[in-house]
Parts: structure tokens; sequence; C-alpha cells
């Protein structure tokens, strides 16, 4: 076991420094030791059981902020390959990186930031930058554990849009068939053949037209027309607002004011009052006022019916278009506060927990066009206001109460996704859906891996999955030097799309693609060559020097896929 602080970790060379020692920190420490990679790890404040893994794993443990420059000088950031963020604040990944940047312009930094544009804006500004989203990375294998067979992951490589698609090998479109998965949950990667496979397809087919018409119906269900029509009102929004959200208010306008206009008229013509009389008395008798003033006692008696029948017609006319007003600014604020939930609304799936995880399996979802509802415990939270902007219907309240999980027509439902930071309320979430559902789907977020396996074990919940765990290989992949596109869940593992460049020293130059596929856990996407590039290349392509790659493989496969390369240079094989 290493020192926790000494000179000596200065001067080293060819290592990686981690930033952060959390669940995600402690799993990218361990996938970057399998990688056989030197770790040391910065943190300022950080549970000791969590120091005392780390110490256990090998890896040099330096005490301070991440965003001082004499702590990354300690920790070795002038020798240091790669420095890997991996703290909550994007801010202060942001300082870090920048100040790890000046200290050493050849490191590479891997950063971990929520705000996916600031990310990309950040990447454009260092030689060597992957910005990742643990919360992005993780959402797919949620979305993917709760729709089932009905999951198609976007995914973009090399400014083509890709699908994963449950599908045929012999489908028109179809790049590589990545996975097949039996009902027992054993998993055979790269098959050959097969119908029921999960299948890497050209194209996005979410654009298709029943994918449309599927998107449609969704929202229709999910009443998602009808909160953004009341939405744009706000809580007390305008006349004019809600004229134009509403078609009925609209012409019961212009019946009361017709009704008053005539009566005006008449008023003015068969008695003695004036016009600002006339216009006065109007108002009286439609609104039911009755001052008393100005009556008909001495009118013709068919003027003194007439003013019967207005009061009676005005009187309802005016009082159906309080109510429809006042429905109206109470639905506007119910839309604000929480939603109602659409008692018919069948088939759909409730994410519980608007958080970082929450936020991004809903944009998932709606993506794919599947009916979707929310809940969330706290009614400030950030991430409310863009998951409304989506149209997606939310309730204020506790998950893990039956009675919120009936208001969610969760006995209808497909799947229950809880997500909140919470694991005992995720687990009780679940435990209550499933009493009210028990055919339903469930899908548990947990901190834990271990955990999580065993609470998927021990109380038959279909999908428990740890976001740090999910997340730490691609954040330990990007820091070797391999840039992670993407990430996709089959069964209960994951396959990872990364970028590889062929450079003038790689032991890649002069290895056939049929070495790096010599194994059943990686395959070859893309080569680019020049401004050619062949999807799906045949194994006997020699490759060259400026050659790009694209592969997707497992974790552990796309090690042994650069080994393999390695030994099949043509300094050692023919």
């Amino acid at each position: 076991m290493r020192e926790q602080a000494t000179p000596v970790i200065e001067t080293a060379q060819g290592h990686v420094i981690v930033c952060g020692l959390d669940e995600l920190g402690l799993n990218t420490l361990e996938e970057l030791r399998r990688l056989g990679e030197d770790v040391v790890i910065v943190a300022d404040r950080a549970d000791e059981s969590f120091v005392a893994a780390a110490h256990a794993l090998g890896a040099a443990v330096v005490r301070g902020s991440y965003t001082d420059e004499r702590v990354l000088v300690h920790a070795g950031i002038h020798g240091a390959l790669a420095l890997v963020i991996v703290e909550t604040e994007d801010v202060g990944n942001l300082h870090a990186a920048l100040a790890a940047q000046e200290l050493n312009p050849s490191v590479r930094i891997v950063v971990r930031m929520f705000n996916q544009d600031l990310g990309r804006r950040l990447e454009d500004l260092f030689a060597d930058c992957h910005v990742l989203s643990s919360s992005a990375i993780a959402a797919p294998v949620f979305v993917s554990a709760a729709l089932h067979h009905d999951w198609d992951q976007r995914i973009e490589v090399a400014g083509r849009v890709l699908t994963v698609h449950e599908g045929s090998a012999r489908e028109p479109h179809v790049i590589l068939p990545l996975a097949c998965v039996e009902p027992d949950g054993t998993t055979t990667l790269f098959p050959e053949e097969g119908e029921d496979l999960l299948c890497l397809v050209d194209g996005d087919l979410s654009q298709r037209p029943e994918a449309e018409e599927r998107r449609r119906l969704a929202e229709t269900h999910s009443g998602i027309a009808r909160t953004r029509r009341l939405g744009a009102a706000g809580m007390a929004g305008s006349l004019w607002s809600l004229l134009r959200a509403d078609l009925r208010l609209r012409w019961l306008l212009m019946l009361l004011l017709a009704l008053a206009a005539m009566s005006v008229l008449i008023f003015y013509v068969f008695t003695d009052l004036g016009l600002v009389n006339s216009i006065y008395f109007t108002v009286t008798v439609i609104s039911t006022t009755g001052f008393g003033d100005i009556n008909l006692r001495d009118a013709p008696a068919a003027l003194k019916l007439y003013g019967a029948a207005l009061m009676l017609v005005g009187a309802a006319v005016l009082t159906i278009f309080y109510v429809f007003v006042t429905d109206a600014i109470v639905s506007a604020r119910v839309g604000r506060i929480g939603a109602v939930i659409d008692p018919e609304l069948r088939d759909h799936i409730v994410v519980c927990g608007v958080g970082s995880v929450g936020y991004r399996v809903i944009e998932e979802i709606v993506r794919s066009g599947v009916p979707v509802v929310a809940v969330e415990l706290d009614e400030e939270s950030t991430f409310l206001p863009p998951v409304r902007s989506l149209g997606v219907p939310t309730l204020i309240g506790d998950a893990k109460l039956t009675e919120t999980l009936a208001e969610m027509n969760v006995a209808r439902a497909r799947c229950v996704v809880a997500a909140t930071d919470d694991d005992v309320a995720n687990l009780e979430t679940a435990l209550n859906a499933q009493a009210l559902n028990p055919d339903l789907r469930v899908v548990v977020r947990i901190f834990d891996p271990d955990l999580a396996a065993r609470v998927e074990r021990a109380f038959d919940i279909h999908t428990c999955r740890s976001v740090a765990a999910l997340a730490a290989p691609t954040f330990a992949i990007a820091a070797i030097g391999e840039r992670v596109l993407a990430t996709t869940s089959v069964g209960t593992g994951v396959l990872v799309f990364a970028q590889m460049d062929i450079e003038v020293d790689s032991p890649l130059a002069g290895a056939p693609i049929s070495a790096l596929e010599g194994g059943p856990e990686g395959r070859v996407v893309l080569l680019t060559r020049g401004t050619e590039r062949t999807w799906r290349p045949p194994r006997e392509t020699v490759l060259a020097v400026g050659d790009e790659l694209v592969v997707v493989a497992t974790r552990p496969g796309l090690a042994r896929m650069l080994e393999d390369a390695e030994t099949a240079s043509p300094g050692s094989r023919s």
C-alpha cells in the first residue's frame, strides 16, 4: 500500500489522476486498475471507507482541493497521462480543467459535466479533452430496461445517426448484430444470424412515419397537448391568453357581448334612458346586481318581459363564462405545482425523481414516443421546468406513498423507474408499486453496485442499476485515450462505442482488422481512411497510419482488442 502523501508523487510519470472519491470516483479507480493504470486520487472531503478502498486498490490519495494548483502539482500533474475529474460541480470541474491545462498542456483531460452544451465548448478549448455526463451515460440503460422490446437508442457516429434496434440480422440497413439476449438473461455477443437480436441499424428509426404516429398517440393519451395549452396561460395569465387557449371561451364571450350590445340598443330606443344609462342598466341586469336606481316598473309589458329574460339568460351566460375562466386559471396553477393525470392513461412509464438521472431518462423516453409521467418531492428542483417544457405531466408528491403512485395510475402503467437520490426511497417506491401492480416492470437506481445486484435477486425487481457502475467504464476508457462515443446496454452488460486513431508509433499499424476481432467481445464498426468511410469493413483489411476506427466492445473486450492488435503487428505475426 502506498503512503497517503509522499514527495515521490510529484515526480511520477504516466499515471492517471482522479479528482473526486465518491461512488463514481471509486468505480473509475477500479476500472483503471483493471486496465493496469497507476492512479493518484485527489480528494478534499472523502468518506474514510472510500479512502481505505482506494488504498486497498493500490492508489495514492492526496488530500486537498482539486482546484488548487499546488494540490495538482503534488499529485504529479506535470507527468500525468490523464486527469479525470468526477466531482459534481460543473464550475469547479471547469476550474480544475483550466488549471491542469496551464500546468501541463499535453495532459489528457476527462471532465464530468452535466451541462453538455458547455461541455462541447470546453472540448474545443483543449487539444485533448473529453467531457462526459454520468447521467447521460446511464440514462439509456434505465430506458432500455423500462421499455424492453420497444426501446430504440440513437447514437451519432461520424456525423451519422445510427439506431440500436431489436430485429433480424437480415433486415435492411443493419450494420452489425450486437447481441442476442435469451429470456433467462444469457447474452451472446455479435451473433452472425438470428431474428430477435439487438442490432445496430443505419438511420434514425424515430423519424420514420410509424414512430411519428406512435409519438402523436402518446402525446394524446398522456394529456401533453392539454398541459402545453394551459401552461401557456400561466397562473394569472391575461384574458387574451385564455381566449386564445380555449375556443369555448371565445364563443361565450362573443355571445355575452352580443347580448349586451342588443340590450343597450333596445333600452336606448324604447326608454328615455340615454346611452350611458342604457349601458349601465344593461350591466346591472346581466350581472344581477340590481341597485334599483333604474328599473322597468313603468315600462311596457313587452319591455318588462325582455328585462326578465335578460336577467335569466345574461346571468346564466356570465356564470358559465366565470366558470370557464376560473377553470383555466386553476388548471394553469395545477400545471405549475403538479399535473392532473388522465385516469384513462395506460401503458405509460412513471419516473419517480426528477433529478439529473430522472431528467435524462425522461428525455430519452419522450424521444421514443412512449407516454411518460413524473413525480418529484422537491417543488424547487431545477429540473422541473425543463421536464415540463417537454410536455411531461409532473406531480409534486412523495413517490413512496401508495396514494401518490395510485394517482400516477401505476395500476395501468408498463413500468416504474425509481431514480431519486435516496436508495431507501427508491426501494420502498419499487415495492409499493409492485404491490399495486404485480405485473409491473420496476427499474431501480441504487448507488452501490453490489447492493443493486443483491436487491435485484432478493426482491425480484426487474433491474437495479448503479449510475456510478454504468458510467465508470466510459470515464476510464476515455482516460487511456479511447474516445468514447456512446454506450448501450445488452442484457446485464454494457457495450462501449469508442474511437481509435492509428498513429505513427501505434502497434495497430500494419495489422489486419481480423486481429482486432479475434475475440468474441469486440468488432470494428467504421473505418475512415482519408475522405473514404467504410462501414463494417472486411476483416482482411490492413490498417494504416492515419486510419480512424470506431469499435464497439465490452470494456475488457476493448483492452483485449488493443493487446491482440499489438501481437498481430508485422514484427510478430505474418
